[in-house]
């Protein structure tokens, strides 16, 4: 089994015997909006891999302000960059909720750049040939003159 990819966090978490999560190492001061109890419930967020550098950033960079901003923190398993990755969102119940349409919404949005920076060329001249074809054609200026 490969080791999932480590993204950067305010809080590092492990998991532990089944849905279990606690605090990886010593927490000297976690953020204000963290408790504990919020590990016991975490929402899950399932993406394909590739989204998850196209809404964090390269390597997870955003991730830590993400958290800072939505009072909630990320974890992120990628086992395959090709495959699926899982988000799971701990905090306030209506901030994971929050925080998850954010992620879809972003998720969707990311769908569409890459479907259109993908899309064909012939799809696209198909496209202007279609649009040049419903414009009705110039008048002749000599036709009414006879």
């Amino acid at each position: 089994m490969a080791t999932p990819k480590t993204f950067p966090t305010l809080v590092q978490l492990e998991q532990r015997e089944g849905t279990l999560f606690e605090v990886l190492g010593n927490l000297t001061k976690p953020p204000y909006w963290f408790h504990s109890e919020y590990l016991k419930s975490p929402k899950a967020v399932h993406l394909e891999a590739w989204l998850v550098e196209a809404i964090f950033g390269q390597g997870g960079e955003h991730i830590p302000h993400v958290e800072c901003v939505s009072q909630t923190l990320l974890h992120i398993s990628q086992w395959d960059p090709d495959g699926e990755a899982e988000i799971l969102i701990f905090g306030r119940p209506y901030y994971q909720m929050d925080v998850s349409k954010m992620i879809m919404n972003l998720a969707e949005y990311h769908r569409q750049l890459r479907a259109q920076n993908t899309e064909p060329e012939t799809m696209k001249e198909n496209q202007i040939l279609t649009l040049k074809s419903l414009t009705p054609p110039p008048a002749d200026p000599f036709a009414e003159s006879m």
